[in-house]
């Protein structure tokens, strides 16, 4: 028993730090399109709405594909279905290197990228860690895995800035489409296999009416989509917007690339750091935490007009990292807790589905509201609001729930 145990806990750990560096590709060249989307209002002359929409299409493909990828892998394994996913993210990436228009990339990264991340999304990742992990270490597991968010931004977001000015976002996307192909896809394919915790419950998952109709009578269930629809839409309003928005602000768009990156950087620590308070004191207090830091880095980028301070840069890395760290982890690790009977695939997947539609919403009406103002005054009101919003649901889930501070 000891040896299997050993084996166990080796093949969870194993699976965490291939998931981190998978997740680290994965959300560096979503993250660095906040720098493709300054070149493409700059270089090519696309209204804000018009190049956020090429972002907002992908994630709600991302929304509509997740919740079925979760499904595929409680079925399938990670595998198979995260084999497909990688092979979609890559051609999605090569055939935008090949766009000639606005509408090109909407079908190649808008479409087709869509699909390869809803299927490789935070969701259906959060999955495989909970099956391979207890509540107990959830939180620091998905925490570390997801730390991989950051240092894809640190390293991605600077890189894609680079491939730009040296070689044009065409070729930018080309060689990112090599790096899933060649790194991204024997990494997820031969790096992960199905957790043993699959085969728990399988009789309530046996039938999808019972599920479902458990799902439905929940209160908790409806909080927990609202949670996921309001989670990632701030932030992700942020990573499109950032560094147009530092531009607009008096900032050089290689130091607003350089903030992004040190915010990446220090993303990473926030993801571990909070994963730790999440097991130790309770997801709401994490939840808490990164929620505060979220309304401060929108606060800190409204002084950015009135004062060009290197600090308030820094500070708003600070700020925009303890946000980022918590929104999905937190998300999927208290969903994990309260719905695992259900399908960790399953659930997972439905929150990283509404995920994904919050990113398409937040960053498209921020584009939006500014092309029509001519201020980004409003778009960062409704980020404040919909941090609000999901600091109320996460709160009832918890309380509904009947779970302690101490999860």
């Amino acid at each position: 028993m000891t040896r299997l145990a050993d084996d166990s806990r080796h093949s969870a750990a194993r699976v965490v730090i291939v998931c981190f560096f998978s997740v680290c590709i994965i959300f560096g060249i979503r993250l660095s399109f906040s720098v493709f989307f300054a070149e493409f209002v700059t270089a090519e002359g696309w209204s804000n709405e018009a190049a956020a929409t090429v972002f907002s299409l992908n994630m709600f493909v991302f929304a509509l594909t997740a919740p079925f990828a979760g499904m595929a892998l409680d079925r399938y394994g990670p595998r198979l279905v995260f084999g497909a996913g990688v092979v979609l993210m890559a051609a999605g990436l090569w055939l935008s290197s090949r766009a000639d228009s606005l509408n090109d990339l909407l079908l190649g990264y808008g479409l087709i990228g869509g699909f390869g991340l809803g299927i490789t999304g935070l969701g259906p990742v959060a999955s495989v860690i909970a099956g391979w992990t207890s509540p107990a270490r959830r939180g620091r597991a998905i925490g570390i895995a997801f730390a991989g968010t950051g240092v894809g931004s640190l390293i991605f977001v600077p890189l894609a800035n680079l491939l730009i000015e040296q070689f044009a976002w065409r070729n930018a996307y080309l060689f990112l489409s090599l790096i899933c192909a060649f790194i991204l896809l024997p990494l997820m394919v031969i790096g992960l296999r199905r957790p043993p915790a699959r085969q728990v419950d399988h009789k309530v998952r046996a039938s999808a009416a019972p599920v479902w109709g458990s799902l439905l009578r929940n209160p908790a269930f409806w909080a927990l989509l609202i949670v996921g629809l309001t989670a990632l839409g701030p932030v992700r309003s942020l990573t499109v917007h950032q560094v147009a928005y530092m531009e607009s602000s008096g900032v050089m768009r290689e130091t607003a690339a350089n903030v992004v990156g040190l915010a990446g950087f220090l993303t990473t620590f926030s993801f571990i750091g909070l994963g730790w308070v999440s097991d130790r004191f309770g997801r709401m207090v994490a939840f808490a935490i990164g929620a505060a830091g979220l309304i401060a880095a929108v606060m800190i980028l409204l002084l950015l007009r009135a004062a060009d301070l290197p600090l308030l840069l820094v500070l708003y890395a600070i700020f925009y990292a303890l946000g980022e760290g918590t929104r999905s982890s937190q998300t999927t690790a208290l969903a994990s807790d309260v719905f695992h009977r259900q399908g960790l695939g399953l659930i997972n997947g439905l929150v990283g589905g509404m995920f994904g539609l919050g990113a398409a919403l937040g960053p498209w009406l921020v584009g939006r509201l500014r092309d029509q103002s001519g201020t980004y005054d409003g778009g960062l009101l409704m980020v404040v609001t919909m941090v609000l919003i999901s600091m109320l649901a996460f709160g009832y889930i918890v309380w509904r729930s009947g779970k302690s501070a101490r999860v």
